[in-house]
């Protein structure tokens, strides 16, 4: 019997849409291919790069940092001399502040729906600090409905490490079969299933 939802939110509650035209348009700008911007700023290869020391998600480093010179360094040693250095790199910046920000309506009802009906909901996010000082806000989204919000950043750990995932099967006090996941990366659909949770994959 399914007793809890979990939500992700970038991809399920977060809303890229809008958001893809300005990462090609920054890419081209740059000389690169289209999808180099967006696929490089979440991509393994740049969190190699940056060093176990200093992780976006776990919370080491912020926006601010990796947008003020950080992933433009990456990209130029990744692509060299053909990288535009008059280019403003701000992938984050597009979909995480201010009116950049666009929420799935439609997902965020579901949250409230379940709820109201007696199903515990969690959001389990790869998130990060936005400004140095750690006052800007997070999750631009109404978290009223949710039991847990877990958050890599404050807990210093992410998917697809199967401890982030136990830490909401602990604090929902749920078991993982009960549990139905949603969320648009399979690596972290994956991580969940050999956990025994149920899931949706996000589209």
């Amino acid at each position: 019997q399914i007793k809890a939802v979990v939500y992700d939110f970038g991809g399920v509650l977060l809303s890229y849409e809008g958001v893809v035209n300005k990462w090609r348009a920054m890419s081209r700008a740059l000389g690169l291919p289209e999808d180099a911007v967006h696929s490089e700023s979440v991509g393994i290869e740049f969190s190699q790069w940056l060093g176990t020391g200093r992780s976006l998600f776990l919370g080491t480093l912020t926006v601010d940092d990796l947008e003020g010179g950080l992933f433009l360094q990456y990209l130029k040693q990744k692509y060299g001399d053909k990288i535009n250095d008059n280019v403003v790199v701000k992938p984050y910046t597009e979909c995480l502040r201010g009116e950049n920000v666009r929420i799935h309506k439609n997902m965020q009802k579901t949250v409230e729906i379940l709820h109201k009906k007696g199903f515990k909901t969690a959001m389990l996010t790869n998130n990060m600090y936005l400004d140095k000082e750690h006052k800007e806000t997070r999750l631009p989204c109404d978290l009223t409905h949710f039991d847990e919000v877990v958050e890599s950043c404050l807990e210093h750990l992410m998917k697809p490490d199967p401890e982030f995932y136990k830490l909401v099967e602990k604090r929902l006090g749920v078991k993982p079969h009960e549990i139905v996941f949603l969320d648009d990366l399979h690596e972290n659909i994956e991580a969940a299933e050999k956990l025994g949770w149920n899931t949706i994959f996000v589209k």
